[in-house]
């Protein structure tokens, strides 16, 4: 039995015991009351894709390195450095053993079957999603799925996410337990760095500027690392995160490049690796968030320990889908917040935008990944992962046009 599912099955026992984008708007102030969806298959529909980028923001710089200087608030791991690692053509690089890791693989029982989604702001979209360790391509919104070749991949390389350039959405970015690799356009992939980052996110303003999460080790001593030369050297950029054990999602704000939010999974806390959400700045320095009724307490089935996370510039929301826990008793939300940009954060604030069914305190599960299309029709996508004692995990991918009041089911890969 994993760690997980004892600790949940022990405090059970206790507890019966004892007990991309467009231009901000102002969203309306009245709020949609949380629905119970269906999760039964639906007709597919158009999927969740990234949004163009606003004209007045469309013209790139050219890619050299920022400017931003590491901060210096804390002096010893700031200016530890992760070696570059040059790309070689696919024949002649050295196999992924060959380098040392600087992450460690999480554990297997928080990987979602439904591990990444990407958009691409073309239209018609393209979308990517990584899907039980495999890369899936649909070009009909979800209807119809066919595997991506690997090319330039190690064989043995376990695929855990894909990111692309937003600017430039033919670059696209492959995390993998070799280190991250980049593409261009239907090229092969090429090795940019060892680094076995579980998120990664590219500057709104300068392409060359890369955010990382990571699995903490001692050699960076972080568990989010900000590139500023196109991935080929590393430096830690996390300043107020505690508890740490690695990062698992890294957003830029579509309309201001200076806000980011992140989840940070902490190992040895409740029985398995909860996650917190946390906002921060181009400077590496965070702010944990507060979830309001939502905090994590076990007194509290409102509970929501954060998995996954989007935003949708037009409506200026920010989702953040949460995990099955026994502090839950169950169930699986979905969370918005009307004002997660807030200057001062003690005023975000936030409300339940869908709770699912029910499920059975012996289930464990999440809501991860989260994606956003600002076009009409506005789409939010959504991926659901569950897995009880003895059954096969189960996983859907959804999407809703309405902020998340219903929902519609969309085709698996493949």
């Amino acid at each position: 039995m994993s760690l997980r599912r004892f600790a949940t099955a022990t405090v059970a026992a206790i507890l019966l015991l004892g007990l991309l984008p467009g231009c901000k708007r102002q969203p309306a102030a009245s709020t949609v009351q949380p629905h119970t969806p269906s999760l039964a298959a639906a007709s597919p529909t158009r999927p969740v894709v990234t949004p163009p980028l606003p004209e007045a923001t469309a013209t790139v710089p050219e890619a050299t390195a920022s400017a931003t200087p590491e901060p210096t608030a804390e002096p010893s791991p700031t200016s530890t450095r992760l070696p570059a690692t040059p790309t070689v053509p696919p024949a002649t690089r050295p196999p992924a053993t060959a380098q040392p890791s600087a992450t460690p693989t999480a554990p297997a029982e928080v990987q979602p079957a439904v591990a990444s989604l990407v958009v691409t702001p073309d239209e018609p979209p393209v979308l990517y999603a990584v899907i039980e360790g495999r890369l899936y391509r649909s070009a009909d919104r979800g209807a119809t799925w066919s595997e991506e070749p690997r090319t330039g991949l190690p064989r043995e390389a376990e695929l855990n996410g894909v990111a692309i350039d937003y600017r430039h959405p033919e670059t696209m970015y492959a995390l993998t337990s070799a280190g991250i690799y980049r593409r261009q356009g239907g090229g092969p992939w090429g090795l940019i760095n060892t680094l076995r980052a579980k998120a990664l996110a590219v500057d709104l303003t300068d392409p060359q500027v890369l955010w990382a999460g990571i699995y903490r080790t001692t050699e960076l001593n972080a568990v989010i690392v900000k590139s500023e030369d196109g991935g080929r050297t590393w430096g830690k950029a996390d300043w107020g995160i505690e508890w740490g054990g690695w990062t698992t999602d890294i957003l830029v704000d579509p309309t201001n490049p200076n806000i980011l939010w992140a989840v940070v999974r902490t190992e040895g806390r409740h029985g398995w690796p909860p996650g917190d959400l946390y906002r921060g700045g181009r400077d590496g320095h965070w702010e944990k968030l507060s979830l309001g009724p939502f905090t994590p307490a076990y007194d509290n089935v409102q509970s929501c320990f954060v998995s996954g996370i989007a935003y949708d510039p037009n409506a200026n929301l920010l989702f953040a889908g949460c995990d099955l826990s026994y502090f839950n008793q169950g169930t699986l939300r979905l969370l918005r917040s009307p004002n997660a940009d807030a200057p001062d954060s003690s005023t975000v604030r936030w409300e339940v935008a869908t709770q699912f069914p029910k499920e059975s305190v012996d289930v464990s599960g999440a809501v991860r990944p989260l994606a956003v299309d600002a076009r009409e029709p506005r789409s939010l996508f959504a991926g659901t992962t569950l897995e009880g004692f003895g059954t096969p995990r189960r996983y859907t991918i959804l999407v809703s046009h309405d902020h998340g009041a219903t929902w519609q089911t969309l085709g698996l890969a493949p």
